[in-house]
């Protein structure tokens, strides 16, 4: 294994903190980046808290009282009792050896594995130096908000806002959202939930609401994308009312703006529900690509997304590039960075990681909410409900009884009739009162064991009271079902519970409606879930951080009306919320001003893990937990918010300008300093935390601002002198004491050296598999054609000489290990010599960019070749029986800043042989469909996927007047460019966004003033340095001047420009011929197109259409200029477009778009795209496939029929029909 990248040693540990185990780091280090005795921890995320990971924020210290995690799993993730009171007998007896005076004040090994103690700050670092230790932090005071008389929770209480001052915006500034437009692109919104505006009666409102103003389902109720899931459903079916039925985006929309019950960040805000999910399962990008879209048009001010995709940390994938481009239209777009903390560094997903995006990571909950009843002396009791079971009364009142008190033979109720007839008794028609856990000495029970014994002996419900501090959500699901209810409480309230009730032989409870605040032990640091970045090409992400772990909020009614939920999906509509009240209190501030004010407000977390080892890695905080208050209130604004340096090696020095504004009416001065976060070092999934050494230098100590003007002053870094992700904050602090932040991050490192091919590792260190390897599909359950999509699909390693049949999956098959994002994947295909060696090549049969990294250290993807090659006419076809090697080539990211050519990493298999098993794989058409919501749309999803950004030249054609724009789309397939659709007097937003992400060097507008208004090519002079514009006096002359852009031309088609169906058919071929189409009348040739034939002398004129279309007079008129004339034609226009791709399309055809042949804009963006593969379009009617055409792509075998266009616009039984298709 090679080193990761190589570094000088570091010389300097960090005193008093320690850690020694990470989660499943029986892994031995990849690298020798960063020398141990600089370590502060293994690459840990932070630990799961014993109250669902929640951490405080701004807690008091409890004195002298610190918890002590140790190293094994609690026995909830299949830890062993005998080990962890082994750990725990180690610890005193390493204390004791180190003279330590160490007082136990509660073991936990249940749901957290640890202890609290009683020890001097002093002797932390000695307690740390065990090897059982994971970690310390200190145990925290947290006092209970308090809460009115009345049952009703007043919802400014709730403690998310308060963390972020939004409570002091709304009550003390006055600002509550009002007026701006908030979008949901989501699972939709629970119109009818009254917190959100609706009446409150689940299916009674009317959308739009008043609240809920915009929006739309793109999906459905069925949709379904993840192929793996057997209710697979991938064709959405998009209806007007984006009503919730899955609840994530419910609880999401209330985070932002709930007026009710709950009370959001900027409750007074309007909201736009932009559905992409179904009922269940998954989305695709494209669809989120759609929602974007319809939020610009809807004019949305602020547009949040609480999806992603993990380890996709590059800013190039489609979701990233799409915000990114909604942002430059002016759309502040909030992204949660993704919820795979605990898989290590660059764990960050788009669109989080957009570069103008703002990606959100998470901040565990002071407190969260919890249902309850009283005890006998009043006191509230806040308990968790056991799944699945009937739900716990809310009214009444229950006996509760015990039959032993905690940590006895007995409490814990397990075994088979564990109680007596005299206990059965007792308990028959009572609550019954169980220890978590099992008896001493003895292994657990399952929760589901106690409340099946506890219903058995005839109990009313099932109390489990913890053995640890803290609460358990409780699964009671088996077989048989459980059917009374099930709750779960604290242990100091079970105990206290138990011995009230064997005092008196029962104590009674009191339920109560409505839920009570529960302090978290661990508030206020980042929540373990949250993801950690930089990007592939280091850029440091996230931004910035907002509270997440465990929030409270609306959800759909006819699942619950609130409910409590974790994720940096709940930190980023915090964020929208916030930025929300920042655009009420100045509707003027742009979208970078809106991310640099909360970078320069937001406040620094220490390290989750070790909170006094320093400050959290600054990329995993970003800028720190905004303060949206004093976001508000600033009158100062330092830019940039971010100082990113890239790749900075070892030693390495940057000087960067930070300039001061001052909005004030007096001149301010602010002192400055810079403090150092906690630094990472290792590659994805082996790393560890460590105190870095970088530095800054200020060209002044301090710099005055005049008022209402700026002030500038240089800081220089240096990098340390190891292999660090690291980074740390520049401080302005104002002689009022008033502080503003500027986060830095950079990599120590060579991003080159980093190694992305890596090997499968055994838990003693020692390489379990090198990979990558070939492999060899021995089982599975679920194809999505060659492709095995069964989670529990299982793979062999095959050696030399495997043989595979091509059928049923039996494919050649790589299983890689990806250790590092990687740029692109290359697969070329050899035949293989009788010594084994590599023969003649077959060319690339596969390439992918831009690929993600896998989510654990023996994680693996398999990725198939289908036995198929490209021939030199662009055609597949399949390999002969024989033998092969394949040869992948791995280029490897490069650093933003890095201007290097890439380095690369190759992987040569073991010769295989392909023998084709009768017919071998079914030979059958792949079948997609670019789905727009409008012909807009879908030209820019076809531009999009299929264009890279920064293609020279875009075309712009009237969507409502074909003529000007039929000739421009051939030009357009020429040049390898695609075509956008426009209104004449505005740019819709699908178009805006394309053209932001396409950022073309050029836009040719087709046709004059009349077909696109001079307004509008003023709004596109915005997108492009160069603007033309291609036009003539009418419809003939404009297909002349598009002709008039070639040179030469071989080959010219002519097709009638009365109807648009012919000259479509020509464009991809035209495209691919690098040959112009003219326009012609049917009876008569016009002058301008007899001026450009004369002009070109064509050797051939390719006339499309019958003699109904051109007439025999105006074919012959074409041939007097020196060329040969061929028709082509059918009995319609679908025939047409058939014969087209029979004549200039080669069989099997790699590609082929079809489009509806009764309205032209589909068509007419498909063009270009089916030029750029060197494929046909083929045009069919909506509702069912022409003959003609169904036998076209039977003849032509396409591969891949990409549909272009809604289903309005080809119908599903169309893909249907495409679908069921087998080549003969």
């Amino acid at each position: 294994m090679t080193s990761a990248h190589g570094g000088t040693p570091p010389r300097r540990a960090l005193a008093g903190v320690a850690v020694l185990a990470l989660t499943g780091a029986v892994l031995a280090p990849l690298s020798a980046s960063a020398d141990d005795g600089d370590r502060i921890a293994p690459g840990s995320p932070a630990p799961e808290s014993k109250i669902h990971g929640n951490q405080i924020s701004g807690a008091q210290v409890a004195p002298s009282a610190y918890f002590v995690e140790l190293a094994s799993e609690p026995t909830s993730l299949g830890g062993s009792l005998s080990s962890i009171r082994a750990e725990r007998q180690e610890l005193m007896a390493h204390a004791e050896q180190a003279g330590v005076e160490l007082e136990i004040r509660s073991e936990f090994g249940s749901l957290w594995n640890g202890v609290s103690v009683s020890a001097a700050e002093g002797d932390l670092a000695k307690i740390a130096a065990s090897d059982v230790v994971e970690a310390i932090y200190p145990v925290v005071v947290v006092d209970a908000p308090e809460r009115p008389e009345a049952t009703t929770i007043d919802p400014e209480l709730f403690t998310a806002i308060t963390m972020t001052g939004a409570d002091v915006v709304q009550s003390e500034l006055g600002f509550d959202g009002t007026g701006v437009r908030v979008g949901i692109i989501d699972t939709g919104i629970d119109i009818d939930h009254p917190d959100l505006g609706g009446n409150g009666t689940p299916g009674s409102t009317t959308f739009p609401t008043a609240r809920v103003t915009h929006g739309v389902d793109l999906v459905g109720d069925d949709y379904n994308s993840d192929p793996s899931d057997p209710a697979y459903s991938p064709d959405p079916v998009p209806d007007a009312n984006p009503d919730d039925c899955q609840g994530h985006g419910t609880h999401v929309a209330g985070i932002v703006g709930a007026d009710g019950e709950v009370t959001g960040v900027a409750p007074g805000v309007t909201f736009g529900a932009y559905r992409v999910f179904g009922c269940d399962g998954s989305t695709e990008s494209d669809v989120m690509l759609r929602a974007m879209e319809r939020a610009l048009s809807d004019g949305m001010d602020v547009v949040n997304m609480s999806i992603g995709s993990s380890f996709m940390t590059w800013a190039e994938y489609p979701t990233a590039q799409a915000s990114d481009a909604l942002a430059r239209e002016g759309v502040v777009v909030v992204a949660s960075i993704g919820n795979s903390g605990a898989n290590g560094i660059y764990s960050a997903g788009a669109p989080g990681v957009g570069v103008d995006t703002i990606g959100v990571g998470s901040v565990d909950n002071t407190s969260f909410m919890a249902n309850f009843f009283t005890d006998e002396t009043g006191e509230e009791v806040p308990y968790t409900v056991g799944t699945p079971a009937p739900e716990p009364p809310t009214s009444g009142t229950s006996t509760a009884v015990a039959v032993a008190e905690p940590g006895t033979e007995l409490a814990p109720a397990c075994g088979t009739d564990p109680f007596s007839d005299e206990q059965e008794a007792l308990i028959d028609g009572n609550w019954l009162l169980v220890q978590r856990g099992g008896p001493p000495g003895g292994e657990a029970c399952s929760f589901y064991e106690k409340a099946f014994n506890g219903q058995a002996a005839g109990a009313a419900g099932v109390i489990i009271y913890n053995n640890a501090a803290g609460m358990v959500n409780p699964s009671v699901a088996g077989d048989p079902p459980i059917t009374v209810p099930v709750v779960s409480v604290s242990q100091a309230d079970g105990a206290r519970l138990v011995a009230a009730a064997l005092a008196d032989g029962g104590t009674t409870l009191t339920w109560q409606e409505g839920e009570v605040s529960i302090p978290s032990p661990t508030g206020g640091l980042m929540s373990s879930f949250s993801s950690f970045g930089a990007t592939a090409d280091l850029r440091y992400k996230p931004d910035v951080s907002a509270p997440g772990g465990q929030i409270y909020s609306t959800y759909p009614l006819e699942i619950q009306p609130h409910a409590t939920l974790s994720g940096t999906s709940m930190a980023a509509p915090h964020v929208a919320g916030a930025v929300a009240l920042m655009l009420e209190a100045d509707p003027d501030l742009t979208v970078p001003e809106v991310r640099t004010r909360l970078q320069n407000s937001a406040e620094q977390l220490p390290l989750s893990i070790a909170p006094t080892a320093g400050l959290e890695v600054v990329h995993r905080q970003g800028a720190g937990m905004i303060q949206v208050d004093k976001t508000i209130l600033a009158d100062v604004v330092i830019e940039p918010g971010l100082v990113d340096l890239g790749q900075q090696l070892p030693g390495e020095s940057s000087t960067h300008t930070l300039t001061f504004t001052n909005t004030s009416g007096s001149a301010e001065i602010y002192d400055l300093s810079y403090v150092s976060a906690v630094a990472t070092s290792g590659t994805g999934n082996d790393w560890g935390y460590y105190l870095a050494e970088g530095t800054a230098e200020f060209s002044a100590p301090s710099v005055t601002v005049p008022a209402g003007g700026s002030a500038s002053v240089d800081v220089t870094i240096t990098s340390p002198d190891e292999d660090y992700l690291f980074g740390g904050y520049v401080v302005a602090t104002g002689t009022d004491s008033s502080t503003y932040t500027v986060p830095v991050g950079g990599a120590s490192f060579d991003l080159q050296d980093v190694e992305v091919l890596a090997d499968l590792i055994n838990p003693d260190g020692t390489v379990a598999v090198e990979m990558p390897v070939l492999g060899q599909l021995l089982s599975c359950g679920r194809f999505l054609g060659i492709d095995c999509v069964d989670p529990d699909g299982d793979w062999d390693i095959a050696g030399p000489g495997t043989v595979f049949t091509m059928d049923e999956g039996d494919v050649p098959t790589a299983l890689i290990h990806f250790e590092h994002q990687a740029r692109a994947m290359d697969w070329e295909v050899f035949e293989a010599d009788a010594d084994g060696s590599k023969g003649a090549s077959l060319g690339l049969v596969r390439e992918e960019d831009y690929l993600a990294r896998s989510a654990s250290r023996n994680g693996i993807s398999a990725y198939t070749w289908d036995g198929m090659v490209v021939t030199e006419t662009g055609a597949r076809e399949r390999v002969p029986n024989g033998d092969y090697i394949l040869e992948i080539t791995i280029t490897k990211a490069s650093a933003w800043n890095d201007d290097r050519e890439p380095g690369t990493e190759v992987w040569t298999s073991p010769v295989f042989e392909i023998a084709w098993a009768g017919t071998g794989l079914v030979d059958r058409p792949k079948v997609n469909r670019a789905l727009g919501t409008d012909r807009y749309s879908t030209a820019a999803e076809l531009a999009v996927e299929n264009f890279e950004p920064g293609v020279g030249t875009v075309f712009v054609g009237s969507s409502l007047d074909f003529p000007d724009a039929l000739s421009g789309a051939a030009l357009a397939g020429a040049l390898d460019a695609p075509v956008l659709l426009t209104r004449p007097d505005l740019v819709p937003a699908a178009t805006r966004m394309a053209l932001q992400t396409l950022a073309p060097e050029r836009i040719v507008i087709l046709g004059g003033s009349g077909a696109i208004s001079p307004a509008v090519e003023q709004r596109l002079a915005g997108y492009a340095p160069v603007v033309e514009r291609i036009a003539g006096t009418d419809r003939y002359a404009t297909s002349a001047a598009v002709a008039a852009e070639y040179d030469s031309a071989d080959v010219v088609f002519l097709a009638a420009g009365t109807a648009f169906a012919d000259a479509l058919s020509a464009t991809a071929p035209a495209g691919v011929e690098q040959a112009p189409v003219l326009l012609t009348r049917p009876d008569h040739l016009p002058a301008s197109v007899r001026g450009e034939l004369d002009r070109l002398r064509p050797q051939t004129v390719v006339v499309v259409g019958g003699e109904l279309a051109v007439s025999e007079q105006v074919a012959a008129a074409a041939g007097a200029y020196g060329a040969d004339v061929v028709r082509i034609s059918g009995a319609d226009r679908y025939a047409t477009s058939a014969a087209v791709a029979a004549e200039f399309f080669p069989t099997p055809t790699d590609h082929a778009l079809l489009a509806n042949g009764l309205n032209f804009p589909d068509a007419l963006a498909s063009g270009p795209v089916a030029a750029h593969y060197q494929s046909p379009v083929l045009l069919t009617r909506p509702g069912g496939l022409p003959a003609s055409v169904l036998g076209a792509v039977v003849d032509l075998r396409a591969q891949e029929i990409t549909i272009a266009g809604g289903y309005g616009a080809v119908s599903g039984a169309v893909q249907e029909q495409l679908e069921a298709l087998v080549y003969p």
